[in-house]
C-alpha cells in the first residue's frame, strides 16, 4: 500500500515579496535596496526604514551569510515536515537578516557566526525553488 504524504506548504507571495519568489524561481538571490540611500532591506516593505524613501530596487546579491542564530523544532507545526529539523536566522553579507534552514550538515554541528552560502532547493513533486543556506 503506498504511503500517503502531504504536499509542503508553499509561500503565498505578497505584492510586496511576489519579485524576491520570482528571483528564487530563476534560482537568484534578490534583495530590495534603497536607491536614495544605498540601504539593503529585508523583508520586502515599500518605504526604505532609514531614509523613508519610495525609490528601490531589487539586487542580485551574494548570497553569503553567517548564522546569527537557530533552534531545532523537534514537533512538526505542519505534518509535511520530517522532525528534527532546523530553523535559523542568518545575517547577510550585505546585513538584513533573514529566517531560512541550513541544510548540508547535521544539526549538532551548527554554530554562531557558521559561514553559509544561499543555494535553490526544489520543493519535492513542485515546481518552486526555496532559498535555503548550506556551510560555504
Amino acid at each position: 500500500m503506498a504511503e500517503f504524504k502531504l504536499p509542503k506548504p508553499l509561500p503565498s507571495p505578497s505584492e510586496d515579496s511576489k519579485p524576491f519568489w520570482d528571483a528564487c524561481q530563476r534560482q537568484e538571490f534578490k534583495i530590495q535596496k534603497c536607491d536614495s540611500c544605498g540601504h539593503f532591506r529585508f523583508p520586502p516593505s515599500l518605504l526604505c526604514p532609514r531614509c523613508m524613501s519610495t525609490d528601490t530596487e531589487w539586487t542580485r546579491v551574494s548570497g553569503k551569510a553567517r548564522v546569527f542564530t537557530w533552534e531545532v523544532t523537534h514537533r512538526p507545526l505542519y505534518p509535511a515536515f520530517d522532525t528534527p529539523f532546523n530553523v535559523a536566522i542568518v545575517q547577510l553579507e550585505e546585513g538584513p537578516r533573514l529566517h531560512t534552514n541550513i541544510a548540508g550538515c547535521r544539526n549538532e554541528d551548527l554554530y554562531v557566526d557558521m559561514p553559509v552560502q544561499v543555494f535553490f532547493e526544489k520543493v519535492e513533486d513542485q515546481e518552486w525553488y526555496m532559498p535555503k543556506f548550506k556551510p560555504a
